[in-house]
């Protein structure tokens, strides 16, 4: 009703202003019918400015990207910063302007017809339109790393290990998890599919390492006494690469090709020469090794993790970390382009390097470098891999995980050009068990990597 009142008062404002213009003058005015929103602005929230889209088509007002979590104490008062009509915009029997204080909390995440009802009059006072305004606010933090515990009762995996580990690796959206040189553990990474079953596995010899399990070129890659061992991407049948086998201490990395340098996927190793020294050793083909550089003191060869990344040049780089350590009170990584030669990513700063952990898991992550591992209680953080810092909030791991030192760890990338909600990954897979603990499988992700929009 008061809605009504108020459109017949604006009816009569604007019939009694035409009826004054034909008393002063034979002339008749017209009044423009355009009941259009041109533009919609809020005032800042946390100093963002949140730009707001104008569906004309469907009449319809949204922001493009959410806002924080926390704007639901901020929009129930706000100011409408920029409103451009014609005339006057109405919701309920309030108008609008940009003087006054809104609750639009009614707007908060709402879908379809809902929302903040707006009806917009034309000069004409004849001529109106309706909107909806929707406002986007994130349901979680967008900064947090979020864990899920995936594992449950009547899982295949869900066993003790009684062995030194485990490995688990990323393949053609699967993920292979080694518990022994006899059987492993397989489910799809595809968001919706999770689901473990057990195989069983051929070919390997009892002694082979399934801690330096590698992925290339859809092949996987194993040492066993010096000897390498291939499979397929089912990860089954295994056999002996002769051409690669022969004192060879580590498989460090798979090295994917770069455009700007030319270089092929490389997987990059350790091995020792006919001097009896130790080199880095590398191979495009998967069947024979090019000789390197002498390896360095204090490099690691076992329980490597590796990260591949690429500069603001386009030039691709990859960082490890492993095991032995080199230095008793700072983890140190080690860069390379090519897998021939190494620099360890060092500094002398004080406070600045990442504190010395065992079997540390290095990954490139939203476009940072993190670190941890250890006794899995803290996560370190760079934007180049040598100065390092403590995480303190947000991006954490779960208190649960503390003391837990049997682990495997594996990052699934969202494919390129993959923009679908439903769709995105970018997971960190965290797998506990190994001496004599029990399986546990838990996975994590930054809120903000798994929204509609960045």
């Amino acid at each position: 009703m008061r809605t009504r009142f108020l459109s017949a008062i604006i009816s009569f404002l604007l019939v009694s202003i035409a009826l004054g213009s034909c008393l002063d003058s034979e002339e008749t005015t017209a009044y423009s019918s355009d009941a259009t929103i041109h533009a919609f602005s809020l005032e800042t929230i946390h100093g963002v400015d949140y730009k707001f889209e104008i569906d004309q088509l469907n009449n319809l007002i949204y922001n493009l990207d959410s806002m924080p979590v926390d704007a639901d104490t901020l929009i129930d008062s706000i100011q409408i910063d920029q409103i451009s009509v014609a005339w006057t915009v109405t919701s309920a029997d309030t108008v609008l302007n940009t003087e006054a204080y809104h609750n639009l909390l009614p707007a908060m995440n709402a879908t379809g017809s809902e929302g903040i009802k707006l009806k917009v009059y034309a000069p004409d006072g004849v001529t109106t339109r309706d909107y909806t305004l929707q406002i986007r606010v994130h349901r979680q933090d967008p900064d947090s790393l979020m864990w899920t515990r995936m594992d449950r009762e009547g899982d295949p995996i869900s066993q003790t290990i009684n062995q030194e580990g485990q490995k688990v690796v990323i393949l053609n959206d699967e993920l292979l998890l080694y518990t022994s040189t006899s059987e492993l553990y397989r489910t799809s990474t595809a968001p919706g599919q999770y689901g473990w079953s057990r195989q069983l596995v051929t070919g390997l010899p009892e002694e082979a390492d399934i801690t330096t399990l590698t992925n290339f070129n859809d092949r996987l890659y194993i040492l066993a006494e010096g000897a390498v061992y291939s499979s397929d991407i089912t990860g089954t049948s295994w056999e002996e690469v002769t051409g690669l086998s022969g004192n060879v201490l580590s498989l460090l990395a798979n090295i994917p090709s770069n455009d700007i340098t030319g270089r092929a996927a490389t997987l990059a190793g350790i091995r020792l020469n006919e001097a009896g020294a130790q080199e880095f050793c590398t191979t495009t083909d998967g069947q024979s090794w090019t000789s390197g550089n002498a390896v360095p003191e204090g490099f690691p060869t076992q329980h490597i993790y590796y990260a591949n990344y690429t500069t603001g040049s386009r030039v691709g780089q990859t960082v490890i970390t492993g095991m032995p350590r080199s230095n008793e009170e700072k983890t140190i990584p080690w860069m390379t382009a090519d897998g021939t030669d190494w620099a360890a990513l060092e500094t002398n700063t004080e406070n600045a390097s990442c504190p010395d952990m065992d079997n540390p898991f290095i990954m490139r992550y939203n476009n940072r470098f993190y670190i941890f591992g250890g006794t899995m209680e803290d996560i370190y953080e760079s934007e180049t891999g040598i100065a390092w810092q403590e995480i303190e909030r947000k991006f954490l791991l779960p208190p649960s995980f503390a003391g837990k030192t049997s682990y495997t760890v594996a990052v699934d990338h969202t494919p390129q050009g993959v923009t679908a909600v439903d769709e995105k990954r970018d997971f960190i897979w965290v797998i506990f068990g190994g001496n004599g603990t029990a399986t546990e499988v838990w996975h994590g992700r930054l809120n903000k990597l798994g929204f509609e929009r960045e």
